[in-house]
């Protein structure tokens, strides 16, 4: 398996590539973790980890044509324009850090636990929506929305595509870069007899 992380090809499958992934481990707690990893696993976890931010919806637009063929549209969400950060313009000339950031610190996560994204991996809930608060004087039913792995008494991010909901700490990372959805909590019916 080739990792292709050249800025803006037609043929890209990773935002990051192997050395950058070891160079920034190298000063993260976890380094050695990730040092030890073979040569595919962490290929394997950057592309997934790549896949996975793909999923996200960004702001801005994607650069294009790409930048190793004219005739093909880049292969991958970033690099992009029309969207700034802290002040700071994307270009297609780069991938933001805080982008690159996210990639690696997933990649490790998935290296670990490499189900955790998958299609019918095990959760603590099973999605869906459910009958949360019933009252019988005076009618009041409440429903609330779960997202597969959630837990707690409400969800709070039941629209956020599933990295998010896996990782929520990945929102910080990407948030001024990315849409997310501001749909939160439960629904409400109430119905009262007279």
């Amino acid at each position: 398996m080739a990792i292709n992380a050249t800025l803006g090809s037609c043929t890209a499958n990773s935002y990051v590539s192997e050395a950058d992934a070891d160079a920034y481990a190298g000063i993260s707690w976890w380094g050695s973790t990730w040092l030890a990893l073979s040569a595919d696993a962490k290929k394997i976890a950057l592309i997934g980890a790549t896949s996975a931010l793909e999923t996200l919806t960004w702001k801005g637009k994607r650069c294009n044509p790409s930048t190793d063929n004219a005739d093909k549209p880049q292969a991958l969400s970033w690099p992009r324009s029309g969207v700034s950060c802290d002040g700071v313009a994307a270009t297609c000339t780069l991938i933001p850090q805080a982008i690159t950031e996210a990639t690696i610190e997933l990649a490790y996560q998935l290296s670990q636990n490499p189900s955790a994204l998958q299609p019918g991996a095990p959760s603590t809930n099973t999605a869906g929506v459910y009958t949360s608060k019933e009252k019988l004087g005076d009618l009041e039913v409440n429903y609330s929305a779960f997202p597969a792995g959630a837990t707690g008494e409400s969800c709070s991010s039941c629209s956020d595509p599933k990295v998010i909901s896996m990782f929520p700490w990945l929102k910080g990372m990407v948030s001024c870069y990315a849409v997310f959805s501001s749909t939160s909590g439960g629904k409400v019916i109430l119905r009262v007899r007279s």
